[in-house]
């Protein structure tokens, strides 16, 4: 009884999560402001508009649009994982709550885009949420390979015989193979986008909000360079083991 009512909130928690983001990226094209008649006197001023105002908001749109997006697609594939404790949910309902900051944060960069503190304020927020997220791949990760935690030095000897890549986090020593660390570094593609445009918000405002384009090349290239790596050849897993591994590709590199 208590593990239906449990998967009842996780269903329900996925919900709310999918309506927040849909809401999330729908209010963005709202915060463009479009002018009144009299703002727009003659041509010269429709044309600074579109200049000065317009076109910038739209870029600025976009980027933020595939910010949310990214965070969208990353909240999917770690719902992949069988085991979600209430802690996961907790944590999920944090990050919501930061990522609906992101169409007031874009509002203020569509008005002020070339003041540094307004920069620095979006950089933030993206590097909060971003912190969230692996926070969460962590609990995660300590919950579903809670049986490897036991044996991890075990473990460590036989992936280290066995492949030449591994994942070592602070205070958290566990050694997995393909899709659960390319997972990893996709979560860290927006959070190192965010150090870097905090760093160029101090020099160019343009560069800092550019810097987040980042977030879709690296993300391109870790699914390019990590495809063959994640491919399942000869582990030994469990079928349940298996089960989750596959779920996770296919929500990082789609059917195939």
């Amino acid at each position: 009884m208590v593990h239906g009512i449990f998967k009842n909130f996780r269903e329900r928690n996925v919900a709310i999560t999918d309506g927040v983001f849909a809401i999330a990226m729908t209010i963005l094209v709202l915060e463009i402001a479009v002018p009144t008649v009299s703002d727009i006197t003659s041509g010269v001023a429709l044309n600074e508009y579109f200049v000065n105002y317009l076109l910038p908001s739209i870029l600025i749109y976009f980027l933020s649009f595939y910010i949310v997006y990214n965070f969208w697609e990353n909240t999917v594939i770690l719902f992949n994982f069988k085991k979600v404790s209430n802690n996961v949910l907790s944590l999920n309902i944090l990050t919501l709550a930061t990522v609906c900051l992101i169409p007031f944060a874009t509002g203020f960069i569509f008005q002020f885009y070339n003041y540094k503190v307004v920069n620095i304020f979006f950089s933030l927020l993206v590097m909060v949420i971003s912190l969230l997220y692996i926070l969460m791949f962590v609990v995660l990760v300590r919950e579903n390979y809670s049986e490897h935690f036991k044996k991890k030095e075990e473990i460590k000897e036989t992936i280290h015989k066995t492949y030449d890549d591994g994942i070592e986090l602070p205070n958290l020593k566990l050694y997995v193979r393909g899709v659960v660390l390319t997972l990893f570094y996709l979560l860290l593609s927006p959070f190192i986008s965010s150090i870097i445009s905090l760093i160029l918000a101090f020099f160019s405002p343009q560069a800092s909000l550019l810097s987040f384009v980042l977030i879709l090349i690296l993300r391109f290239i870790i699914r390019m360079k990590r495809s063959t790596k994640d491919k399942l050849f000869n582990i030994e897993l469990t079928d349940e083991e298996k089960y989750l591994i596959e779920n996770i590709r296919e929500g990082i590199y789609g059917e195939e």
